[in-house]
Parts: C-alpha cells; sequence; structure tokens
C-alpha cells in the first residue's frame, strides 16, 4: 500500500484552499467537489466488501479504510481529503445513558429500544440525568481506544467519531412519543434535558480532541466531507425534518447554539428535508455550514441553498450518488442556475445504493464504471 499522507499531499493543499474559499464566500472558478469512494460505514455495500472483523479490531478498521484511500486516489482527480474515522455507528452518545448497542455482522452498529430497560419512564428520570464519563460509559472508552490506536499506526489526521446534537440524542434516549408529548406537558424537564445533552456533547468531543491534541475549532471533517479552518464541530440533526418550527425553536436552536460557540463554530448536518426550519437554523449566531443529504430533491437543495447564502452559512450538499446523476446536477445548475458560492459538493458512491426522487434505490455498480461519469459531471459544471 502506497503512502497516503504523501500521496494525496499536494492534492490536499489546493483541495482545502478551494473549501477555505467557499467557506468564505469568496469568488472562485472552481467549486470543491468531492466523489466519495472511501466509507468509513457498511451501509450501501455488499456483505464480502466488509472486513468481518471491521468493527471488532481497530487494525481491520484502519487498514479498510486505507485500503479505500489508496483506491480512490488514481480513480478520480477530486478535492477529496483522506482522514481515518472511528465509526462505530450512530448511538456512541446515546450508549453512554444506558441505550443498548446491537452489533450485527457485517452491518453498522446501532441502538436497540428495549422498552422494559427504557432509560427514562417517567419526567422525574430526567433528574437523574448526569453527564457521562467518556471513559467509562457505553461505546466512548471503545471510541477513544481506536483514535489511540490510530494514532500509533498512522500519521493521517482522524475526526472524532459520529456526533449527535440533544436532539437526536434525545430521541435515541427517551423515543419519540415522549419527547414531543412531554415538550408540551414538562417544557422544564426538557429544557433541563436538552441543557444536559448540550454539555455532553461538548464533554465527549472535548475529550477526543484532547487525545488527539486538536484545537477546539479545529474538525478535521463531517462525513468524510474536509472543512474550513476555524470550524470547531459538527453535529448530525436528523430528526428536525420532523419536529414543528415552533418546537425547534424553543427546544433545540438554544443547545445548538451552546455547543456551536463553545467551539468556534460549526456545521450542522440532516438529511432530507428541513425547509421549514430555514429560519431557525439562520437564526444560529455560531453556524457556519449546513451539511445536507437531499435525498435527490433539487428542488428543496435550491430552496435551502438561497436561504443559506443570504446570511453567510457554506452549503454542503450531499447525496449518494445519483441513479442519474447527469440529469441531477443539470437541473441544479443548468436550468436552475444556482448560486456557486459559499457551495461544496460531494456525490457520496455506495455500489447498492443510489438516490432518485427522493428515496433510496437499490442498485448494483462499480465505481470504476461510474467515476468518467462523474468527473464528466464535474468539469461541467464545477471546474472553471
Amino acid at each position: 500500500m502506497r503512502d497516503i499522507s504523501k500521496l494525496y499531499q499536494k492534492r490536499n493543499v489546493d483541495s482545502m484552499r478551494l473549501i477555505n474559499d467557499a467557506f468564505d464566500f469568496k469568488t472562485q472558478k472552481d467549486v470543491p467537489f468531492m466523489f466519495n469512494t472511501c466509507n468509513y460505514f457498511s451501509f450501501g455495500y455488499r456483505p464480502e466488501e466488509i472486513p468481518d472483523d471491521y468493527y471488532t479490531n481497530p487494525a481491520s478498521m484502519l487498514n479498510h479504510q486505507l485500503e479505500q484511500f489508496d483506491r480512490h486516489y488514481d480513480l478520480i482527480e477530486d478535492n477529496y481529503v483522506p482522514y481515518l474515522m472511528p465509526w462505530y455507528g450512530c448511538g456512541v452518545t446515546a450508549s453512554a445513558f444506558g441505550v443498548p448497542i446491537r452489533f450485527l455482522e457485517k452491518m453498522d452498529p446501532s441502538q436497540e429500544y428495549v422498552v422494559e430497560k427504557a432509560v427514562i419512564d417517567e419526567p422525574s428520570d430526567i433528574d437523574k440525568l448526569q453527564v457521562p464519563d467518556p471513559r467509562k460509559d457505553g461505546l466512548m472508552p471503545l471510541v477513544l481506544d481506536t483514535i489511540k490506536y490510530f494514532m500509533e499506526h498512522s500519521d493521517l489526521p482522524i475526526g472524532f467519531t459520529d456526533n449527535h446534537c440533544p436532539l437526536t440524542i434525545a430521541v435515541q434516549v427517551l423515543g419519540y412519543d415522549k419527547l414531543f408529548y412531554w415538550m408540551v406537558d414538562y417544557p422544564d424537564k426538557i429544557h433541563r434535558m436538552m441543557d444536559i445533552f448540550a454539555e455532553t456533547v461538548i464533554t465527549w468531543v472535548s475529550a477526543q480532541k484532547e487525545l488527539m491534541g486538536h484545537a477546539y475549532n479545529y474538525c478535521i471533517g463531517n462525513q468524510g466531507i474536509p472543512v474550513a479552518e476555524g470550524v470547531g464541530v459538527w453535529m448530525s440533526d436528523d430528526d428536525s425534518v420532523i419536529v414543528s418550527e415552533q418546537l425547534y425553536k424553543e427546544f433545540v436552536v438554544p443547545y445548538n447554539d451552546k455547543i456551536l460557540k463553545h467551539f468556534g463554530g460549526g456545521i450542522i448536518h440532516y438529511c432530507g428535508n428541513a425547509s421549514h426550519l430555514l429560519d431557525c437554523f439562520c437564526s444560529m449566531k455560531y453556524l457556519r455550514g449546513i451539511n445536507n443529504f437531499a435525498l435527490g430533491e433539487w428542488q428543496n437543495v435550491l430552496k435551502a441553498k438561497t436561504a443559506f447564502e443570504k446570511k453567510g452559512i457554506a452549503y454542503i450538499a450531499c447525496d449518494f450518488t445519483p441513479l442519474d446523476p447527469e440529469s441531477y446536477y443539470n437541473k441544479l445548475f443548468k436550468e436552475h442556475g444556482m448560486s456557486k458560492q459559499g457551495l461544496v459538493v460531494q456525490s457520496l458512491f455506495a455500489p447498492t445504493t443510489g438516490v432518485q426522487d427522493g428515496k433510496y434505490e437499490l442498485c448494483d455498480r462499480d465505481e470504476k464504471t461510474v467515476a468518467p461519469i462523474i468527473e464528466n459531471i464535474m468539469r461541467a459544471h464545477f471546474r472553471g
């Protein structure tokens, strides 16, 4: 295997310059674009492509990710910047509160909802919540051990593990029904809980940064996408798409902003359509970027990009590589002339999963076959 750090050295410099310019809304002829074939998760892959011990052996996780970086370099000359990801699913933070996690064979670890073992049964249980100890609770120590292994066996940068905002943690710990009912019936309890979850995110991200020697306002990237200098944190806020504007404004915005402020600004991710919350996102004082997996709904991409550009918030337009990528990008940039200011684009490739008209679709394709199509699109729309 080649030396990844040296292999990407010049490309990384050029890519990070483009990304910094995008976040600063500088006029540029090239838009940072990634055809991401280096995915740290299992979703969208054939079982035979995932090592048997990927989630039980940090050496296997490291080698699998390095092999992807190695293959990608010759595939396409895009703006992908390789970094390692200690990946144990989307439930790591919730696991520190006692939410059980299932490790299924060759699948992403996921939280398991066990009614008889609910973390919180009554509103009074919220008073017992405490910020977890990253060295002891849930899967947090496993993540820290994996980071240590990566640091000892590679010189590549490392991102902190999948990171959720207070709303998503609340859904995982409390469940949808209780959370939404109690927002109305017990608002003071929910505010206390959301503040604890905000403090948890700050504590957990800080522990990983301290281990890696990262500054509080430094974050190599989010979900495989490099970010600009001075962006200190990213969070997933996927459940934002089903929360009303009123509830989101009261119970989510203050706690997201608290986290973003602590790290000098950051990025929020969501999948799908949160067009009803665009004003709420724009009200967050320390929000520097939005990462949106739009699921092929290009109309919502246009709407979101327009709103965020007015507020100087960078827009990271993401999707699993569409089944008809030429049509998708033509609609956005040729037919509707979407602005390229403050824009970063990622087409995330998975062999068995694509998007079409707002849905995930099963498919069977090879990155080497799709890459030339994507390269033509990149040169047509994103290269000056």
